[in-house]
């Protein structure tokens, strides 16, 4: 995570870590990423329930997405279990509410919000532990926001791992106390990023790789065979594993949607509903996104 924020602040301008939201009049390249997230940033934001004033971010990255609900006029607190994030989002915060430097699962209980919100940081929490859990922060008829995608079966294998499985979310989500008030699939929209990311490896990593080896194959054999024969040896499938995850291509916006489903939910303990007339506002583009 901190190569990633180092390499988005220097070459993107950018400090998200967070996927982008990519409509279809904007064009997926490196320049528009920046807006993309922008864009993902105002999609959660928009559908943020009516009668919400307290936020908990948990997982919050750099706090871009806290930023942006603060200087929308919500109260908002962050969870960061890294040292190196936790500097950044303080910074963001100026006093403006409190960090937790820790995972969600130990957090002090005692302070309750209206809404939590997990944005691609659910899948890093245990489903048993985040269902038991949420209701401690929650204040009556408060609501939990899930934006991150979720593994389905799908045919071949994926390059990509991470995310609970969409199934099992299901099933825990049934036998919780939480009922589902909103889902929106934007699969669609978030797929882009691998494109983006696959573009990356195929004309950045890969020529690098080939040229590494080509040094050290025709200039330096005495370290490159002995290198290559323990490697083999020792790391075999490790090394097949690694070359079939970032170096074959499969790393892509296809192969995303095969195997991924990037989703927002928002939920509510039972008992407890969202209105029918709070419409889903779709993402406002940025100034000039659709340069």
């Amino acid at each position: 995570m901190r190569i990633a924020n180092i390499f988005g602040r220097y070459f993107l301008k950018t400090e998200h870590l967070h996927y982008g939201y990519w409509p279809g009049d904007l064009p997926v390249t490196l320049e528009n990423l920046p807006k993309a997230q922008d864009l993902y940033a105002e999609f959660l934001r928009s559908n943020i329930p009516e009668g919400v004033s307290s936020i908990l971010d948990i997982g919050c990255g750099t706090g871009h997405n806290a930023e942006v609900l603060l200087k929308s006029g919500y109260q908002v607190d962050c969870v960061s279990p890294s040292p190196y994030l936790s500097g950044i989002v303080r910074e963001k915060l100026e006093g403006r509410g409190t960090l937790y430097e820790c995972t969600f699962e130990t957090i002090p209980a005692g302070k309750k919000y209206d809404c939590l919100l997990f944005s691609e940081s659910f899948q890093y929490i245990d489903l048993d532990t985040v269902f038991a859990r949420m209701p401690e922060f929650l204040n009556p008829g408060g609501s939990v926001i899930i934006c991150d995608f979720f593994r389905i079966p799908g045919a071949g294998t994926s390059a990509m791992g991470g995310g609970h499985r969409l199934s099992r979310f299901r099933e825990k989500l049934d036998a919780s106390s939480f009922t589902l008030c909103r889902e929106v699939d934007i699969t669609e929209n978030t797929a882009p990023n691998l494109q983006l990311v696959n573009e990356a490896l195929q004309q950045v990593a890969v020529p690098i790789r080939d040229l590494v080896i080509d040094e050290l194959s025709s200039r330096h054999r005495w370290i490159w065979l002995p290198g290559k024969w323990i490697g083999r040896l020792f790391w075999s499938r490790k090394l097949d594993k690694l070359d079939y995850k970032y170096f074959s291509g499969s790393r892509n916006a296809e192969n995303f949607k095969a195997h991924k489903r990037y989703c927002l939910f928002v939920l509510k303990e039972k008992g407890n509903r969202i209105p029918e007339s709070a419409a889903i506002t779709p993402p406002a583009e940025p100034d000039g996104a659709a340069s």
